[in-house]
């Protein structure tokens, strides 16, 4: 049994399912690269320079058996492979591991010849570009309020009964949040800091910082996307011209060597020290594939 599954829209191919897959080609292969070449003038080769990853092609190759229901299910096969002007979900299941790209599709055809189109069966070739090559997995959403101080010893030290020490009170809390990634490649985070905050904010992570230093009014949500830069009051109005300090902070990806995931450590702060217990960030970041 071939163990690739996947789903476009409300279609299910793989095993278990009438469409079966022969052969997945561009999902498990780093994407193409792209770089700026620059010659060396008086010297062999070329200047190194960054390389990127290009689009996506996938393609997905197959055969429909159905001994009874081949021409619904061609029909069915063509309602579901139709152009449509934006990206939508792709999601492949490779040795057991699923992964989501968005993706556009550009060929879809079932091969009317001989040899793949017979008694119950027919075959199918899909293929979908990928202008976002990374591939997505886990959702990880974690949040904190502001930093607040621990309760401290509490007196009388010592409470009298056997076996009873210290009393240091209720815990503090940070202000941090330590954000995962498994995958292997950087994933960009989608910051969301809910107010008061009267005279702005900070998050913070090693070294790198993104300051707005504007009144955040009690309820309202402010969201920082480190993907494309985008800073939104409601969802709805821009504030990137807000941003006095804008590093666009990315998770690494998991250790090369051993997997270990790859972490970094956020901090909010509030601006001017000033403290409401409702105020919060909020970070959603997903495990990011090359």
């Amino acid at each position: 049994m071939n163990p690739t599954s996947g789903q476009w829209r409300d279609l299910v191919f793989g095993a278990g399912t009438d469409f079966r897959v022969r052969t997945v080609e561009g999902w498990e292969d780093l994407p193409p690269s792209r770089y700026e070449k620059k010659s060396r003038t008086q010297g062999h080769g070329a200047h190194p320079s960054k390389v990127w990853g290009d689009e996506r092609i996938v393609t997905v190759e197959g055969w429909c058996w159905s001994s009874a229901e081949r021409d619904a299910q061609l029909a069915a096969f063509q309602r579901r492979m139709t152009f449509d002007g934006g990206e939508e979900p792709l999601a492949i299941t490779v040795a057991g591991r699923t992964l989501t790209a968005w993706a556009q599709l550009i060929t879809a055809r079932p091969m009317l010849i001989r040899g793949e189109w017979g008694l119950g069966r027919f075959g199918w070739l899909v293929q979908w570009r990928c202008p976002d090559p990374r591939r997505y997995g886990a959702i990880h959403t974690l949040s904190t309020g502001l930093p607040t101080s621990g309760g401290g010893l509490v007196l009388p030290m010592f409470s009298g009964a056997p076996g009873v020490g210290l009393d240091f009170g209720a815990l503090g809390n940070t202000g941090q949040i330590v954000l995962p990634n498994a995958g292997t490649a950087e994933a960009s985070i989608l910051f969301k800091v809910r107010g008061e905050l009267p005279q702005g904010y900070e998050i913070s992570a090693t070294g790198q910082r993104l300051t707005y230093p504007v009144a955040v009014p009690p309820g309202q949500v402010v969201e920082l996307n480190t993907a494309d830069g985008s800073v939104l009051v409601e969802g709805t109005a821009s504030r990137r011209g807000n941003l006095t300090v804008a590093d666009w902070m990315q998770v690494p990806p998991a250790d090369a060597t051993d997997g270990t995931a790859g972490t970094l450590t956020v901090q909010l702060t509030s601006l001017g020290g000033a403290y409401d217990a409702a105020a919060q960030l909020e970070a959603l970041v997903v495990d990011t594939y090359w």
